[in-house]
């Protein structure tokens, strides 16, 4: 009998770019595709970020088409049933609110960048995204494109053909996850009295269905002299690090979501 294989899930484990922190503010509601499905973003009023699955558990409405900001509470279009930041149904117009509760999505906001964990099995995140410099945070996206391939794919090629056009400039790059990388480019000065500066150029592809992904081209510009980014890892430790070889960020959390 020959040996049966398993196949490979059709999205790879990490943590994923839905979006800019810019984009959602207070009060705001947003659908996203995000790995076979929608994710919902909102912002409370007091600027609490949360991700989570679209649908309320009462009778199923789309929460992202016409579910609203109530102060602190996310509520639905259909019934107004009112929920919490911890996803729990805190309030109805018919008495006693329900034991239900939304599915959140595990997200940090991190660099002026929202990000979603996807885990095949649904396991909460197993690393979490580094801490990098100031300069290199708040990147304006310059495009965003939807297209055939997978995160890795996807990334390595773009990464690639920006580092063959940068040559000698690249000072550093960083994978922070799957679908996410950072370049740090020196270009030249345009005159002897200007100014050094740097340019961080941001690869973010996220899965929306299976084969494609939603790519953001990103980038920030700061005057030197600016911290490099983190010294990589030894390709060794690359190899033994389960985190790395994953293609899952390291680093101190940047928690949205207290349940992840």
């Amino acid at each position: 009998m020959g040996k049966v294989t398993t196949p490979a899930p059709p999205y790879p484990e990490g943590w994923f770019c839905i979006g800019f922190s810019r984009e959602w503010k207070a009060g705001s509601v947003g659908t996203r595709p995000f790995a076979g499905g929608d994710a919902v973003v909102y912002r409370t009023r007091r600027g609490v970020l949360r991700v989570i699955r679209p649908y309320c558990p009462h009778l199923g409405a789309h929460l992202g088409a016409g579910g609203t900001v109530d102060g602190e509470y996310l509520v639905c279009p259909f019934h107004r049933f009112a929920f919490a930041p911890d996803g729990t149904c805190a309030r109805t117009p018919y008495g006693t609110p329900p034991r239900a509760s939304l599915t959140l999505l595990p997200s940090r906001e991190a660099y002026g960048i929202v990000w979603a964990w996807h885990s095949p099995d649904g396991a909460p995140p197993s690393g979490e995204l580094p801490s990098l410099p100031g300069p290199f945070h708040s990147p304006r996206a310059f495009r965003a494109t939807e297209e055939a391939g997978t995160p890795e794919e996807v990334t390595e090629r773009v990464v690639g053909r920006i580092l063959s056009r940068a040559g000698s400039r690249h000072v550093g790059r960083r994978a922070l996850g799957p679908g996410a990388a950072l370049v740090v480019i020196e270009p030249v000065r345009r005159h002897l009295r200007a100014a050094p500066w740097s340019l961080a150029l941001w690869v973010l592809t996220t899965p929306v269905s299976p084969g494609r992904v939603r790519r953001w081209t990103a980038g920030s510009a700061a005057v030197a002299p600016v911290a490099r980014l983190p010294r990589p890892l030894s390709q060794r430790a690359r190899q033994n690090s389960p985190v790395l070889r994953g293609g899952r960020g390291t680093g101190s959390p940047t928690p949205s979501d207290p349940g992840s």
